[in-house]
């Protein structure tokens, strides 16, 4: 097998038009900090060990039973036609977002999403996208 690099897949940032009030961190994480280092070098790899690695919050529909899946909470994709779900490292990101936060490893997440449905990750200062294509090809690297 080739290089595991998806050249017609281009990682977008997720740019606010209007950044939320609570949504004002400034440090940079190391998730944010591979998808900056993915997008110079074309190559959505690059986040792929951190995204596992990193405890998120993700919003869901209900607080999730002993036992069950997590009942996911989602929102319209930026991508037409498609729904993702709103995840962020930093739970105060989330304040103002009246439903349940499920706190699980990006590696939880990438198992129990499932497939064709999207992440869109909140930053302090803006935001990640990851479409369904690039989860995709995050499965098929395990």
């Amino acid at each position: 097998m080739g290089p595991r690099r998806l050249s017609d897949v281009v990682v977008r940032p997720l740019n606010f038009t209007v950044r939320p009030h609570f949504l004002r961190v400034t440090t940079v994480s190391p998730l944010q900090t591979a998808f900056q280092q993915s997008r110079a070098q074309r190559n959505i790899d690059l986040v792929l060990p951190t995204l596992k690695a990193t405890t998120l919050y993700v919003v869901v529909g209900s607080e999730p039973k002993e036992g069950h899946k997590p009942e996911w909470f989602l929102t319209e994709s930026p991508t037409k036609g498609r729904f993702c779900v709103t995840a962020s490292e930093i739970e105060s990101a989330l304040t103002r977002v009246p439903w349940p936060k499920l706190r699980v490893s990006g590696a939880q997440l990438l198992k129990a999403l499932p497939v064709g449905i999207e992440i869109m990750i909140v930053y302090g200062n803006g935001g990640d996208f990851i479409t369904r294509e690039q989860l995709a090809w995050y499965r098929q690297a395990k």
